[in-house]
């Protein structure tokens, strides 16, 4: 069953630093009124004004609307005056309720998070200063569950840590890209109870080596010691297969006592076949657990769910790349606006996946059945997963 919790409560408590005098909205009237319109497709603070505009003899009776809806700019101010902090900490209460309704009497699987970095290019202040947000992203409901943006004197490496220390991790598997593939974020992992597995590039150059290395001798002179498994896969032109290898011998990785709980490392070739042209692709991974090559290839699929998911949607659909609002806090509020509304969609069990309803379509849906969009936000949903 899903028990999607009435949402607008989580976001009743949200602190108004504005003056009194002239306060025409309260700051949770336009969440979700903002909520209401980004599900409908409109993404930017013009359209979202205007969506509510048509829609308010809807919104007059739902919520408590004396001076009637919000302009652009009213939103725009208001967005730039929400703590993002604070107004994250509420999301990841309703999400982290949600998942606790959702993983009731389920023999749950071991939970899989990925982190990424995304950037949100329109809004850069400066040429070369692009804004990036990381999220945290739960491979095994398709939920973003977190998110944090990166400063501007700083980089992801440095904010990961950050992100990690506001999540609960324990018994999860992490995993992350290459960049942050590094002693300190594993040693994190591990101490907060958790597991990784962590893509190795160039930037661990010793490490890399060794592992590749390792892998080439292996397969000719000691394949007994590797766990391998092959997916097939083919789809409009595409022939896409993958070899999964794991293995725990890793005596002879110089300084492995630095790499805290290491006890495998994999390796991934994928060899893609597009319209007749070949290409191949090899990735390293270290990981704290003992496991076998399928176990590992359901990991390292999931962690693309983030990108292939998440920031594809976030992109494509609701067109975030493009997003000029540069306001720091407004950038951040309004990214975290997105992340409700996809989430929700992921949520509605209303659309059979069997008729592959794309997300533009769910968004006509919502504008024509503005109720849909009030069961969410209002209302306890119960539904058949």
């Amino acid at each position: 069953m899903i028990f999607i919790m009435e949402m607008k409560k989580y976001f009743s408590d949200l602190v108004d630093s504005r003056d009194n005098r002239g306060l025409r909205h309260t700051l949770v009237d336009i969440v979700v009124m903002s909520i209401y319109a980004v599900l409908c497709g409109y993404i930017d603070a013009e359209n979202m004004a205007f969506f509510m505009k048509l829609q308010e003899p809807y919104f007059e009776k739902i919520l408590d609307l004396k001076y009637g809806t919000p302009s652009a700019d009213t939103l725009l101010r208001v967005f730039a005056i929400i703590e993002p902090e604070k107004f994250m900490e509420m999301f990841y209460h309703w999400i982290r309720d949600v998942l606790s309704t959702l993983q009731k009497n389920e023999i749950t699987e071991p939970q899989r998070i990925a982190i990424d970095g995304k950037a949100v290019r329109a809004a850069a202040v400066k040429v070369g200063n692009i804004p990036y947000i990381i999220s945290a992203y739960l491979e095994n409901y398709g939920l973003s569950i977190r998110q944090l943006k990166v400063g501007e004197k700083t980089n992801e490496i440095k904010e990961i840590p950050k992100l990690l220390k506001k999540l609960d991790i324990s018994k999860c598997v992490i995993t992350i890209d290459a960049i942050s593939c590094q002693k300190e974020i594993a040693k994190q992992i591990v101490e907060q109870k958790g597991h990784y597995c962590l893509a190795v590039k160039a930037n661990q150059a010793i490490l890399y080596d060794e592992i590749r290395e390792y892998f080439s001798y292996a397969e000719k002179e000691e394949p007994e010691k590797l766990r391998a498994y092959e997916t097939l896969e083919k789809n409009h032109g595409r022939i896409e297969k993958r070899k999964y290898k794991i293995s725990q011998d890793i005596d002879y990785l110089a300084g492995k006592e630095n790499w805290k709980g290491l006890k495998s490392i994999g390796k991934v070739e994928s060899i893609r076949e597009i319209d007749g042209i070949r290409s191949t692709e090899t990735r390293y991974y270290i990981l704290d657990q003992e496991m076998t090559s399928e176990e590992m290839s359901h990991i390292v699929r999931g962690h693309w769910e983030i990108e292939n998911s998440l920031h594809w949607v976030l992109d494509v659909h609701f067109r975030e790349d493009a997003c000029r609002i540069k306001a720091e806090k407004a950038m951040q509020n309004l990214s975290l606006i997105r992340k409700i509304c996809y989430n929700l969609m992921k949520l509605d069990k209303r659309f059979d996946k069997k008729k592959k309803m794309t997300y533009e379509k769910m968004s006509m849906l919502y504008t024509y059945h503005l109720e849909y969009v009030q069961e969410l936000i209002f209302e306890k949903i119960v539904e058949n997963i």
